[in-house]
């Protein structure tokens, strides 16, 4: 049995792992065996993702000490086996990626996701349905840029068809002017 130190330390790192990424998924890896686990584990460290299994009560006292509602939308989800994904990176889709490859090369279904809090945001699956959404979920960063290409090609086109025809009609006003001078 772990000492009170240890617990309190534990609760301090999961309050902090909470409060410090921008992307945290909550799977269920029971089953899997541990060559598995750390065919898991050497995927998401190559992409500066951690994974830690954690007690469901541990996990719970970290939300409540945390202080803020938005986190306890996780708690319906907070029974079974639970593994917590983090990073204080934007990886949402390289962490689902990676998740379906395993599925693929594996032929399982497991890491199950439960739950995942990516681009300030919550999804519950109950399954591996939301994997596709987080897939393709893009970033703030990307849907900006890809606003601004449009508009940039949108604005290109405008002025484009503008000076051409601009350039038609001061041709016309160069050619009757030569012809009244001559």
């Amino acid at each position: 049995m772990k000492n009170k130190t240890s617990k309190k330390k534990e609760l301090s790192e999961l309050v902090s792992i909470l409060s410090n990424n921008i992307t945290i998924y909550l799977i269920d890896i029971s089953n899997l065996n541990s060559n598995q686990i750390s065919i898991l584990r050497k995927n998401f460290y190559e992409h500066s993702i951690k994974m830690r299994m954690v007690k469901n009560t541990l996990l719970k006292k970290a939300i409540n000490k945390i202080n803020d509602q938005k986190w306890n939308s996780f708690f319906s989800i907070l029974n079974g086996n639970t593994t917590v994904l983090f990073s204080n990176l934007n990886v949402t889709n390289i962490t689902s990626k990676i998740i379906k490859n395993f599925h693929v090369q594996e032929k399982t279904d497991k890491p199950y996701l439960k739950g995942a809090y990516a681009q300030e945001s919550f999804y519950f699956d109950g399954g591996n349905k939301d994997l596709n959404i987080l897939l393709h979920l893009k970033s703030k960063e990307d849907l900006i840029i890809e606003i601004f290409n449009i508009l940039q090609f949108s604005m290109k086109e405008i002025i484009l068809s503008f000076l051409n025809s601009t350039k038609f009609k001061i041709g016309e006003i160069l050619e009757t002017l030569s012809k009244k001078e001559g």
